[in-house]
């Protein structure tokens, strides 16, 4: 998923950026059962209860062993399976409405932070490869196999790689005059986030094609859709339906990152007093009183939670020159996670967990507990830092930025006309 960074006389060559697709939209009478929270927002705990008690909830496709009761002997193929039943339950019920038509369709997400207003559309997944859609994060293969699978065997895709671009005059005035000539056609959400979707007209989806002309994209929720993506094409060159896949773009302006804090297992099994002292050999440790105490107010400072107890730490000076290497995750994980902890997060599988800041310090502390682990809570990075790192071709550890609020799945769905959908018409 890296390459070389495309030229003008590339990209006049190269097929649309984005482009409108003939998908399918949630019917609203169904959409407030259909219609689900995005999967790193919920914990494998909520994730459980949302399938179980909802059958028509779209987390019901996208399931993974973690969202299973009494997963142990769960195989990929089982796992796929019951992704495929579910989404022909969903067509069954006709759940979805197809559009007939290419079109693209731009989200709005209102917030305590703001607005932000993207264009749902498909993008080359060629673009991973020729520099016109860049990536900042490591994937698991575990994880990017399991999406790769559904892909093939499910046979849809409803959950858009959310993706950046760099801000202008014209893609604003686009999205203004648009969502300001008419009232939404789909509207849900609560009074914390409210989400509104418009179609966009047939006389204004050439000109917004065109505004994105010679721009560069960045994934900034998705990373291992985009590389399920890369390797289900990769798998069948030929299929046409593989060689787009579904995204929503954002002007950089408008996104809000937070952090994705970090929960890992000390392969050295030492006590909590033992592991302490191993960490204070390499960086200064404060004990605190309180969660609020250890939160970091700036970069360079890691919260530590351990044994029960929360502390603060100053996290190692960078090594190198490299933007990613200035970034509290990869700090962290060269000078504390691998060499201390022996938990090697690109090596060791489940070595790290991640838990995004939306989820409070209170569940860091619950899950550190009942897991025996040691929790890192971290300060947020910028969208510029992000895309700094993508422009150098560079890659952050996993989980290392958490863009809130995250559109949702299940509000469109990318027919590929196989598994579940193989006697439709791909999309």
């Amino acid at each position: 998923m890296t390459g070389a960074h495309p030229t003008d006389a590339d990209q006049a060559t190269c097929e649309p950026l984005v482009a409108p697709f003939a998908g399918w939209v949630v019917h609203p009478d169904w959409a407030d059962r259909v219609i689900s929270r995005a999967y790193d927002n919920l914990s494998p705990v909520q994730r459980q209860a949302l399938v179980s008690s909802n059958p028509y909830s779209y987390m019901n496709v996208t399931r993974s062993r973690d969202d299973v009761f009494d997963n142990a002997d769960l195989s990929l193929e089982d796992l796929v399976a019951q992704g495929a039943a579910a989404l022909t339950r969903l067509l069954n019920t006709r759940a979805f409405v197809p559009t007939g038509r290419p079109a693209l369709y731009l989200y709005r997400l209102t917030h305590k932070q703001g607005t932000q207003t993207g264009v749902v559309c498909t993008v080359p997944v060629k673009g991973f490869d020729d520099g016109r859609i860049r990536i900042h994060e490591n994937v698991h293969d575990e994880r990017a196999d399991l999406l790769t699978a559904h892909l093939q065997g499910v046979g849809a895709t409803s959950s858009p790689v959310a993706m950046a671009v760099r801000s202008t005059t014209e893609l604003y005035n686009h999205l203004y005059d648009i969502t300001s000539a008419s009232p939404a056609d789909l509207e849900f959400g609560s009074t914390a986030v409210r989400h509104q979707i418009w179609t966009v007209p047939d006389d204004r989806t050439e000109s917004l094609v065109a505004a994105f002309d010679n721009q560069v994209l960045y994934v900034t929720d998705g990373h291992h859709r985009s590389a399920a993506a890369v390797r289900a094409m990769a798998a069948e060159p030929n299929n046409t339906a593989l060689a787009r896949t579904l995204a929503v773009v954002f002007p950089d302006e408008q996104l809000h990152v937070q952090a994705f804090h970090r929960l890992a297992v000390d392969q050295n099994d030492r006590s909590a007093e033992d592991c302490l002292a191993a960490l204070d050999d390499v960086v200064e440790v404060k004990s605190v009183f309180s969660s609020m105490q250890a939160r970091p107010q700036h970069r360079g400072v890691a919260g530590l939670y351990l044994g029960g107890s929360w502390h603060q730490m100053d996290l190692p000076p960078a090594v190198g020159n490299a933007a990613v290497n200035g970034l509290d995750v990869e700090r962290l994980r060269r000078s504390i996670l691998d060499p201390v902890l022996g938990a090697d997060e690109l090596g060791v599988p489940g070595a790290v967990e991640y838990l995004p800041a939306s989820l409070g310090f209170d569940e860091l502390a619950r899950r550190c507990d009942a897991e025996k682990r040691v929790g890192f809570a971290l300060h947020p990075m910028t969208v510029r830092e992000l895309m700094a790192v993508a422009d150098e071709s560079g890659l952050m550890p996993p989980k290392s930025s958490f863009f809130a609020p995250k559109p949702r799945s299940g509000v469109f769905l990318r027919v590929l006309g196989r598994g579940a959908t193989a006697h439709l018409s791909a999309s």
